[in-house]
């Protein structure tokens, strides 16, 4: 329709000249293709309603927003660029569910509720979205939260619980699962997470790591932003700053000690012979100080 338009112009500003008989055939030909395509577009289409959203779809993801079509845009090209790291640091899983993973971004808290209390949603109860692994559709429910950034980042913190499960199985490790996904999360702004840990040592607000990687999911209904904070801060610094722990300290700068745990560990796998293990059972306190004292910031 816009090419017929813009011929249409042309051939109305051409400089006055006797018409060919094909140049009249060739202008009403336009004027009559231009007319059934005004008369078949609807200009007035309601994406508003959750039965009509917005959808997009990339390689691995089909999202739908009812807010507009950039939002859903954003949201499908960002998970798709994050899933190539979440293969980058963990590898590729078994041949899990085919076909696209679903995106769900609800216009209102009230309507992500909804669906999350339709569906025994332990997360929704405290976090942003979630991985709704009980609903057929195997979505990532959201809502709006009117900042792109948040919505990023709890969009990627359920899409790794979603990745997880589809290409490892249940995971068994609470901490390195809420790990993973806060680690994740943080990719969307790592100055906000730097300046939150800030926070939390000022505090005085830390859980202890041995506590931290026996708690169970319901330990995270209190203090949730917090904890998900320290998590994802402290994968961050094991697998990039921590001088035994991160890529390359073996020599090898493709992987690490944390790596090859982290690898094992959401593969079910018995990790209690991993380097990382071992210098966490032996270390675990000193492991903790020299996180606490690490200047993120430089």
């Amino acid at each position: 329709m816009a090419l017929a338009i813009l011929f249409l112009a042309v051939l109305q500003t051409t400089p006055s000249r006797a018409e060919s008989p094909y140049r009249r055939v060739l202008a009403r030909a336009l004027e009559r293709a231009e007319k059934q395509l005004l008369a078949s577009a609807n200009f007035d289409v309601d994406h508003s309603r959750w039965d009509d959203p917005w959808i997009v779809q990339t390689e691995h993801y089909e999202v739908r927003s009812t807010k507009s079509y950039s939002q859903a845009r954003s949201i499908a090209d960002g998970s798709e660029l994050m899933r190539g790291e979440f293969v980058k640091l963990l590898g590729e899983g078994r041949a899990g569910r085919t076909g696209r993973q679903a995106i769900w971004i609800y216009p209102t808290l009230s309507a992500y509720k909804t669906f999350g209390n339709a569906n025994g949603a332990e997360h929704s109860s405290f976090w942003g979205s979630y991985y709704a692994s009980a609903d057929a559709a195997l979505p990532v429910a959201t809502y709006d939260p009117n900042n792109p950034t948040q919505l990023g980042m709890w969009v990627t913190h359920s899409a790794v619980h979603q990745f997880l499960e589809q290409s490892f199985g249940s995971q068994r490790e609470t901490w390195v699962d809420e790990g993973l996904a806060s680690y994740f999360a943080l990719f969307w702004d790592w100055h906000y997470g730097a300046s939150e840990l800030e926070r939390l040592k000022k505090a005085r607000m830390f859980v202890p790591l041995e506590r931290l990687v026996q708690e169970p999911i319901q330990a995270y209904a209190e203090h949730t932003h917090e904890r998900f904070i320290e998590l994802g801060m402290l994968f961050h610094y094991l697998l990039n700053s921590c001088e035994v722990t991160k890529n390359g300290a073996g020599g090898d700068p493709t992987t690490g000690p944390f790596q090859e745990f982290l690898r094992a560990a959401v593969r079910g796998q018995d990790v209690s012979g991993t380097e990382f293990a071992k210098s966490f059972d032996e270390d675990a306190a000193l492991l903790e100080q020299d996180f606490k004292d690490f200047d993120f910031a430089k």
